[in-house]
């Protein structure tokens, strides 16, 4: 992804860590990665010098760490040249979201555009919309980012929240019957999650409307028996409606699949004492 041309910079953490400042890529070390990383997750937020502390060192902070934190802020913003783009604001600091556009919330913007997008009955569009948001990640969140705590579990939100507009994406497509929704590629997420019902539903009926009825049986049997041997229950009610339907040859994908959308979690893991 390129430099923007009116921000000052951008700060792009679903994958590896990018920084852009005046349109020119920043190379930085790696604590000072995971610092500009924990303000990034927090665009807009004040981050309090704790939670800073926290998120770089867990639970193996050094005595003098407060002091190590303030100079790595100082030569944060002189690797920025010099910019406004991280205030101070007592008692921590800020990453000014007017100068610094972050993917995180612009992938979380584009979930939200195609979520509402479903609701609407507007399928096509709201495929556009996950994809475009889908496009923003080249690799696992905050990769060769060393945070802890909180922040190492916004990473694991974050990669949720990639799932979860993975199967809006699939849901959109079945249900428009665009090209694009292929068993295959929703197999290899099942593979990866077996445990998400969502995907099962969606790969029993991208088998069904791909007129291969019998996979579509096998995959229901596969589930079951995963959810049994796993975790010691049946399949839930979605997932049997779904089998349901493909029994009785049902074709139509918006009457296979439960097409009322789940909403996607925008509320991030709180960091300690944060209030957003």
């Amino acid at each position: 992804m390129g430099g923007p041309t009116t921000l000052q910079g951008a700060v792009n953490v679903l994958g590896p860590l990018e920084v852009w400042c005046a349109g020119n890529a920043v190379v930085l070390p790696p604590r000072r990665r995971g610092l500009l990383a924990l303000l990034a997750l927090r665009a807009g937020g004040m981050v309090t010098v704790e939670q800073l502390v926290d998120g770089l060192w867990g639970e193996d902070a050094p005595s003098k760490a407060v002091r190590t934190l303030h100079a790595h802020i100082a030569k944060l913003r002189a690797a920025l040249g010099g910019t406004r783009m991280i205030e101070r604001r007592d008692p921590g600091y800020v990453l000014a979201p007017d100068l610094v556009r972050v993917d995180r919330d612009w992938f979380e913007e584009l979930a939200k555009s195609g979520l509402r997008e479903s609701a609407a009955g507007r399928h096509a569009e709201a495929a556009r919309s996950f994809g475009r948001g889908l496009a923003l990640w080249r690799g696992e969140a905050l990769a060769g980012c060393p945070v802890h705590g909180w922040a190492a579990a916004e990473s694991v939100y974050l990669q949720g929240l990639r799932l979860e507009a993975y199967e809006g994406l699939f849901a959109a497509k079945l249900a428009s019957r665009a090209p694009g929704a292929s068993a295959g590629e929703i197999e290899r997420l099942v593979a990866q999650h077996p445990l998400r019902e969502r995907l099962w539903e969606l790969l029993i009926v991208a088998l069904q409307l791909s007129g291969r009825s019998g996979d579509a049986h096998s995959a229901y049997r596969r589930a079951r028996r995963t959810f049994i041997d796993e975790l010691g229950v049946e399949p839930g009610e979605r997932l049997r409606h779904v089998e349901a339907g493909v029994l009785r040859g049902v074709t139509d994908p918006r009457a296979l699949l439960r097409l009322e959308p789940t909403a996607i979690r925008t509320s991030v893991v709180s960091a300690p004492g944060s209030s957003r």
